[in-house]
């Protein structure tokens, strides 16, 4: 799974090109981004859990936790799916503002799956002695997407309030958690696909984490998680050496998001849901084959990564 900074650039890429997108999700994205953002960072928000964990931040790397699992692994293309029928029935949350989190949503997953086979690799050379593999790939994770903002935006972000943009999941960037037409978006969707969802409280302690983070991310004290290149020039090696080069994997991953929401966006138009039609669009995240039950009215995600 890419790390919050991988996601929320992806998606912001994404809306940048929004002339090549549905019309539908494109002008989505253009008047609620930051409900794109919010999409694309919701597998990753369960790590920032509150005050203290948000500021944690800023001097180790972040561990998953349950909730973080459940979003990436368990059944993410169906927990995007059943969002993305309840934002078409016009349930919960308005149009424009759902159809630009499923965008996110999608786009976190399909440039995870894009990155996946990179940093897999990555982790196994790279950990250290007394490193798990799983440790080795969070701080690879972070390594990228510093050098990936790097590039797109042409200097280091971190340690600059300019790196609090980035970070605003709401339209008002304040410590307030999310309104409650979002939240049950969430909590229907993940109770459908993960058996289970996360209370209110937990997810506004999240918004509530990161905002203390982005706070923080963006003062001097932010340097101390910035990129060390003149006194670590192997970290670029993690970026773009022989055989690994992170932009055209995220490049490749939008690519595939575009057709995931092409899909989408014919299957809200004609209001068809049908098992059939969701099996597609687990095609197109997964590369699977079509998965069905005989009588063909059920969909398994399986692990989308």
């Amino acid at each position: 799974m890419p790390s919050i900074f991988t996601s929320l650039t992806a998606v912001e890429r994404l809306a940048a090109h929004a002339t090549v997108l549905p019309a539908d999700f494109g002008r989505a994205l253009g008047e609620d981004l930051e409900y794109g953002r919010f999409g694309a960072a919701l597998a990753e928000l369960p790590q920032f859990g509150g005050w203290a964990m948000g500021l944690n931040q800023l001097v180790v790397f972040p561990k998953r936790t349950r909730f973080s699992t459940l979003f990436r692994e368990v059944a993410p293309v169906a927990f995007g799916l059943k969002a993305a029928e309840l934002v078409a029935n016009g349930a919960l949350v308005g149009t424009e503002a759902g159809l630009a989190f499923v965008a996110g949503w999608f786009t976190q997953v399909c440039v995870a799956r894009a990155l996946d086979p990179l940093e897999r690799a990555l982790s196994m050379r790279h950990h250290g002695v007394d490193e798990s593999v799983e440790s080795a790939r969070l701080r690879i994770e972070w390594v990228q997407s510093l050098f990936l903002m790097q590039e797109l935006h042409g200097n280091e972000l971190l340690g600059s309030p300019l790196i609090r943009r980035k970070l605003q999941l709401r339209k008002a960037n304040t410590p307030k958690g999310i309104g409650r037409g979002l939240y049950e978006l969430i909590r229907v969707a993940s109770q459908e696909a993960l058996e289970e969802a996360p209370s209110k409280s937990t997810v506004d302690g999240w918004m509530r984490g990161l905002f203390v983070f982005s706070l923080a991310v963006g003062t001097p004290a932010g340097r101390l998680k910035a990129l060390r290149e003149a006194s670590r020039p192997q970290l670029r090696e993690l970026y773009r050496s022989s055989g690994v080069d992170v932009w055209p994997a995220v490049e490749s991953g939008l690519h595939q998001t575009r057709e995931v929401l092409t899909a989408l966006s014919s299957m809200i138009r004609r209001g068809n849901f049908s098992s059939r039609a969701k099996a597609r669009v687990l095609a197109l995240a997964t590369d699977t084959e079509e998965i069905t039950d005989p009588r063909g009215n059920e969909v398994s995600d399986g692990s989308a990564r």
